[in-house]
């Protein structure tokens, strides 16, 4: 029997099959509609740069925005994004506002900087 090795395995998947990503080192897991998880030995950096509709959150988490379901301003230094799976990602203070301007939410930079701790507002996408 002939055996294959494991550079010759490549999974093919398009992106709008994938939901988000998740970095580890030089290894990324790819979370895609059908609840499959693929180990995929390429960096984060590679997808986004094949990919630039995606969004990166944060450091080790590159997301689809066609499945975001909503999305969670807690204050200036925490927001979090829901995917359609129901898993929710926390995005990293120095990428909320890129994050918000890439959704083309309708919050502004000053709003968001004046808000406390206990304001919650929540956005609904389509």
């Amino acid at each position: 029997m002939k055996r294959s090795s494991a550079a010759q395995i490549q999974h093919k998947f398009e992106p709008n099959q994938i939901l988000y990503l998740i970095g580890d080192v030089n290894y990324s897991s790819v979370y895609l509609c059908d609840g499959t998880v693929i180990l995929s030995s390429r960096t984060l950096k590679w997808y986004h740069t094949k990919w630039p509709h995606f969004i990166r959150i944060h450091k080790a988490t590159l997301i689809n925005p066609l499945y975001i379901q909503s999305c969670s301003v807690l204050s200036c230094i925490l927001a979090q994004i829901t995917m359609q799976n129901g898993v929710t990602m926390t995005i990293s203070r120095r990428r909320i506002h890129d994050v918000l301007d890439h959704l083309q939410l309708p919050y502004m930079r000053s709003e968001i900087a004046q808000w406390n701790d206990y304001a919650i507002p929540e956005i609904k996408l389509a």
